[in-house]
This record gives C-alpha cells, sequence and structure tokens, in this order.
C-alpha cells in the first residue's frame, strides 16, 4: 500500500488531501489548483494517514475519523502499536464514517461517542 495522508490546515480550518510531503523543509503541499500553489508549514499541519480501509459505505477511513460501530458506539480512529484501531479488529460493513475530530468536533460530545 502506498501510504496516503490528509493534512487539517490549523489557521485555515480546512482539511486537504495531501499532495506532496516535503520533509527536509517541514511543509506539506495539499491538492489545490494547480494555478495557486501553496504550502502549509508542519507547524500549522495535523497529518492523518489513510488506514487503508473503507467503510461500508465506501468511505475512505483516515486516523482522526470517527466511526458508527454496528453496536451503536461512535469511535474515533487511532493509530495503536501499529495498527488503526477500532477499524482493524472488525469487517468493514461494520461501521461507518460519520465525520472526524476536526470538522465535527460535536461528535465528541454526543451520548454515544467513546475514546476508544
Amino acid at each position: 500500500m502506498i501510504p496516503k495522508f490528509r493534512a487539517w490546515d490549523t489557521i485555515k480550518k480546512a482539511m486537504s488531501e495531501v499532495e506532496i510531503i516535503v520533509y527536509t523543509e517541514e511543509r506539506v503541499y495539499p491538492f489545490y489548483s494547480k494555478v495557486i500553489r501553496r504550502y502549509i508549514p508542519f507547524s500549522e499541519a495535523i497529518l492523518m494517514q489513510s488506514t487503508g480501509v473503507f467503510d461500508k459505505n465506501g468511505k475512505e477511513i483516515f486516523e482522526g475519523d470517527i466511526v458508527r460501530m454496528h453496536s451503536g458506539e461512535l469511535l474515533p480512529v487511532k493509530l495503536h502499536h501499529g495498527m488503526f484501531e477500532p477499524v482493524c479488529y472488525y469487517a468493514s460493513r461494520a461501521f461507518g464514517r460519520v465525520g472526524n475530530v476536526f470538522e465535527n468536533p460535536e461528535l465528541l460530545e454526543h451520548p454515544d461517542f467513546r475514546e476508544g
């Protein structure tokens, strides 16, 4: 699997897929218009890796996403001991992506939310 990332821009409060990561310059280049070339410094970006897993609706799951499990619980997707939990334990038909911790912070207060 080729690693795929997205980034939360902490200044613009926007999520974007990442096109290029330049570690030596500590910057991320998101997919934007080819006319406007913009980068986000590491200090202003939160990188999230794709799990390589898709939910029951075909949506790609990334770190930081919140999934609704078949039990009804809302759980955050986290990298823990080299595995993306909880999605590494279940068939993709057992959960659906409902949002992420940055664009949908209200889900963190939902009565069904569990820290995991």
